[in-house]
């Protein structure tokens, strides 16, 4: 930790310090919790730098940040929504800003790793998409933005609120050609903690796990977590809330910045866009009673990221909002929720027990099939699967 911000409760592991080092004197290690942490070593020339970046100790207000307008989303195009977690508004954000051109920056997958990357062109968005609620190492990510949008490139950043803020402290000013997405985030969990979930996953199925997927889909949308894991065998199975999910969940995982000690969670916002799924879909819009899919919560902030609404209008099937229907059903998107209160016993508990804290503190994770019933009833068209679900939604 730096000496300005030793509490780890508020330090986000955003990595602007890490970013901003003029003598590349700062790292970012893991802790024993499995979370990065910014470290000093002795060639700091004590430049202050780094203190002057970081958003905990210097927060940015960004001004105008605030709800223009907000939509209940889907893409028109099946491929992108069965490829996304919710209604596909991350790709096609990406498409209305700039298809060909932009460079893309948001957390994949490398190995069971999860950190930032950055492609470019939306055609080659797919290790972006997806839900991963893992904390996301950033690398070298926001020098490599400001490199690209110094040569005059279009660049678009995904990912939490408080790394969407690391970046706009670092950068320092607004880019016209720079558009940031938030999420409304649950907070961040621990890689450790993950890997030692993979790790009884393998022991339960009796072989090695080459990936993993958070909410993942089949032919139409069923539940809120249903993780897809694919074996070195190249065979699947679907696991509903499995041991990871339900620590996630729980908070009991979770970064200490995160939960009760984040001070992201407003409605003054970091980026231009917010993003999430839409929870209370049907209580909202009745008349989707039925549909096949889910859908995203697309949230403008800016006049920029009210520019990319007409051409995303032509992609996606856009149905207007109240602010107030998202905080009624997604309450992360504008305040704190109660914490877990075991949350640092569970961690004391884990950096000794691993794999015993894992197996007490969650319920064996269960492989989800599909009914035959559930098989018909996916296979029916949108209009005879309304009128069914009022007497029973095959939930298997």
């Amino acid at each position: 930790m730096l000496s300005f911000n030793n509490e780890k409760i508020n330090c986000t592991g955003c990595s602007a310090c890490f970013s901003v080092c003029p003598v590349n004197c700062i790292k970012m290690e893991q802790d024993e919790e499995g979370f990065l942490y910014p470290v000093s070593s002795d060639k700091c020339i004590n430049c202050k730098m780094c203190e002057k970046v970081c958003p905990k100790v210097n927060p940015i207000e960004p001004e105008n940040h605030k709800p223009i307008k907000a939509f209940a989303a889907v893409s028109k195009n099946k491929e992108t929504w069965q490829k996304s977690s919710s209604g596909g508004a991350f790709t096609e954000i990406c498409k209305a800003f700039c298809r060909d051109e932009a460079y893309i920056a948001g957390a994949a997958w490398k190995d069971l790793d999860v950190s930032h990357i950055l492609v470019k062109g939306v055609e080659n968005i797919s290790p972006l998409r997806k839900s991963k609620y893992i904390a996301s190492d950033l690398g070298e990510t926001f020098s490599k933005i400001k490199s690209l949008l110094s040569k005059g490139n279009k660049v678009v950043f995904c990912g939490t609120p408080c790394q969407v803020s690391g970046l706009r402290s670092f950068l320092g000013k607004d880019y016209e050609d720079l558009l940031l997405i938030d999420l409304i985030c649950h907070g961040v969990g621990s890689p450790k903690v993950f890997k030692t979930c993979i790790s009884e996953l393998q022991k339960d199925f009796g072989k090695e796990i080459e990936s993993y997927e958070f909410r993942a889909k089949r032919e139409t949308f069923e539940v809120e977590y249903l993780s897809k894991i694919t074996f070195k065998d190249k065979k699947t199975e679907y696991i509903g809330e499995d041991r990871y999910t339900q620590l996630f969940l729980s908070q009991k995982c979770l970064r200490p910045s995160c939960g009760e000690n984040c001070t992201y969670r407003k409605e003054i916002r970091q980026g231009d866009i917010t993003i999430a799924d839409f929870k209370g879909l049907l209580f909202v819009f009745p008349h989707l009673k039925g549909t096949k899919r889910n859908y995203s919560s697309v949230i403008i902030n800016t006049k920029k990221g009210e520019k990319v609404i007409d051409i995303l209008s032509k992609n996606m099937e856009l149905i207007p909002c109240e602010i107030d229907d998202i905080k009624k059903f997604n309450p992360l998107f504008y305040r704190q929720t109660k914490p877990y209160d075991g949350r640092n016993e569970f961690f004391e508990f884990y950096c000794d027990f691993p794999e015993k804290t894992v197996n007490e503190k969650t319920l064996p994770s269960k492989v989800v099939k599909r009914s035959v019933k559930r098989k018909i009833f996916d296979k029916l068209p949108e209009f005879l699967r309304k009128k069914l679900i009022d007497i029973r939604v095959p939930r298997s």
